[in-house]
């Protein structure tokens, strides 16, 4: 390993950050289906607004995947 992303690691950096922002969206809506008992809550609906949010994002990923892939090429 020595420290370095290997290349097919850095080829997958896209994927993980939407992978994860995906998984974050699942957590959000299973505590909310769950009755917010992981994550503390401020109001009624918190949750199921945070999930919607992180799937918003991994669409917006999706649209833009190229322009993703591109910043990781440009600076890695």
């Amino acid at each position: 390993c020595g420290g370095k992303l290997s290349q097919e690691e850095i080829k997958l950096l896209p994927m993980g950050a939407r992978l994860m922002t995906y998984e974050c969206g699942m957590r959000f809506l299973m505590d909310y289906i769950q009755g917010d008992i992981y994550f503390k809550i401020h109001r009624p609906g918190q949750n199921l607004d945070r999930a919607r949010t992180q799937f918003k994002l991994v669409s917006d990923m999706e649209h833009k995947w190229k322009v993703m892939e591109n910043i990781v090429k440009k600076y890695m």
